[in-house]
């Protein structure tokens, strides 16, 4: 099968990380840029492919976005949401993107273990290490509490009202992974099944870029070490991305979920935390050295190839 876009059709893959599942194309030289309505096209989950999202597989030195890091990481995500919009950062979206890139042969079969592998994005440069068969950890760089030290004594700077759950706002933590979010702490798992995520919450101050909203509820602290100290928090998630919708999981959201989480406990707070969102599992482990304000996160998760085959005429030129 062809991987060059400018020939009839275009090569695809489609693979999913905790069910939050994306289209992939390779385009090392750049050759094949889709317009929003492409991307749209393709994503349509009844008349397209059906995805949370389009990942083209360029190289850095052939994208505009991606030249100055070219000299670092030689492949770059180019990721637009399912609306055709473009994002900075996609936390499953990269482990998805580097398997791809192991299964395509773009990066040797020994690259990814053991040792970072750098991947250019919208938000800088992130570094992924294959775990295992199917399963990565992407080191996911700076975040910080977008309200800062305010922010952090006021457990808040935002305000979220959720539909499904009688239209009072709550309080809410903005985060900021390169993308932005707001998490917004629910009392119990009932409340979290109640929120009807089909229509977008209303978030004040509005992001002057959007923002994907996270509900949370914390759940549990274990101690797994034996010291009597709380080592591995546990949390569950459900997640309205901008652009797309209600999605099954989303990487940089539950990043988010377990530093707002943390945050609010104060120190003492675990260092790593399980994620339960619909589609699966993820672990987030809080980097060394990190405040409750701001620092380095790392995420762990599964990286899924599907399926593989073509996108004709009728999504790419429609009559």
């Amino acid at each position: 099968m062809s991987t060059d876009p400018t020939a009839r059709g275009v090569a695809f893959s489609k693979g999913h990380g905790t069910e939050n599942d994306f289209v992939l194309v390779a385009d090392p030289e750049g050759t094949w840029d889709p317009s929003p309505a492409d991307v749209a096209r393709v994503c349509d989950r009844r008349a397209g492919v059906g995805a949370d999202g389009l990942v083209r597989v360029v190289r850095s030195a052939a994208l505009a976005d991606g030249a100055a890091l070219a000299a670092e990481a030689e492949w770059f995500m180019d990721y637009r949401n399912a609306d055709g919009s473009v994002a900075e950062m996609c936390g499953n979206g990269v482990r998805v993107f580097a398997e791809f890139l192991l299964a395509e042969g773009f990066l040797d079969a020994a690259a990814g273990d053991g040792r970072w592998v750098a991947v250019g994005t919208r938000a800088g440069v992130k570094r992924v290490r294959r775990e295992g068969p199917g399963r990565w950890t992407a080191d996911m760089g700076p975040w910080r509490l977008t309200g800062g030290e305010r922010a952090l004594a006021d457990g808040t700077d935002a305000l979220v009202a959720v539909p499904g759950l009688g239209g009072v706002p709550r309080p809410a933590l903005s985060v900021d992974l390169g993308n932005p979010h707001t998490v917004v702490a629910l009392a119990e798992p009932a409340e979290l099944e109640a929120a009807d995520l089909t229509r977008a919450p209303e978030v004040r101050p509005v992001p002057a870029h959007g923002t994907n909203v996270e509900l949370v509820v914390p759940l549990t602290a274990v101690d797994v070490t034996g010291d009597a100290v709380a080592d591995l928090g546990e949390v569950r998630m459900r997640v309205h991305e901008r652009g797309v919708g209600e999605t099954r999981s989303c990487g940089t959201g539950a990043c988010a979920a377990a530093l707002a989480t943390r945050a609010w406990a104060g120190p003492g707070a675990p260092g790593a935390w399980r994620v339960e969102v619909p589609g699966g599992e993820l672990v987030v482990t809080v980097g060394e050295g990190s405040s409750l304000v701001e620092g380095t996160v790392l995420l762990t998760g599964p990286a899924v190839l599907v399926a593989s085959g073509v996108l004709g005429d009728a999504l790419l030129q429609p009559a």
